[in-house]
């Protein structure tokens, strides 16, 4: 069986730099491992590192290098434009493209509410403990 592919929204990238304890590092672990691959395009990599990249968060660069590293064997996707309802905010609706193309179309979000339910089309939005808990299942 084939690792899931999902999209992790960058708050949850972000919040597993830094907090190596919580669920958010336990998925972004899984991607470093490989057990969970990472479905992203251009625009989803480009916000990755820039924000990863921005002093205030002080992401260890061993950490976020080994993650920006691993882009490289994950599922880079070309998405095509979101067919349904906007979300609330334009530049979350990146994130609900490439998850429609992603094998699984999961997108996994520290912020759930900016991904309303009449937003997200045939897209699975999952909290990062729904998620693990749901790749505890299939692991």
């Amino acid at each position: 069986m084939s690792a899931p592919s999902w999209v992790l929204d960058t708050n949850v990238v972000v919040a597993g730099l830094l907090t190596p304890q919580g669920v958010c590092a336990q998925l972004v672990n899984l991607v470093l491992t490989r057990q969970l691959r990472l479905t992203y395009d251009d625009r989803i990599e480009a916000e990755y590192r820039e924000v990863l990249s921005r002093p205030r968060f002080a992401i260890p660069p061993a950490r976020m290098a080994a993650l920006l590293n691993a882009l490289h064997r994950q599922d880079g996707v070309t998405a095509g434009p979101w067919k349904h309802q906007p979300p609330p905010d334009p530049d979350d609706q990146p994130f609900l493209e490439v998850a429609l193309v992603a094998t699984d179309q999961v997108l996994v979000t520290g912020n759930i509410k900016h991904f309303p339910p009449d937003c997200r089309g045939k897209v699975m939005v999952l909290t990062p403990r729904e998620a693990w808990e749901r790749l505890s299942i299939i692991l």
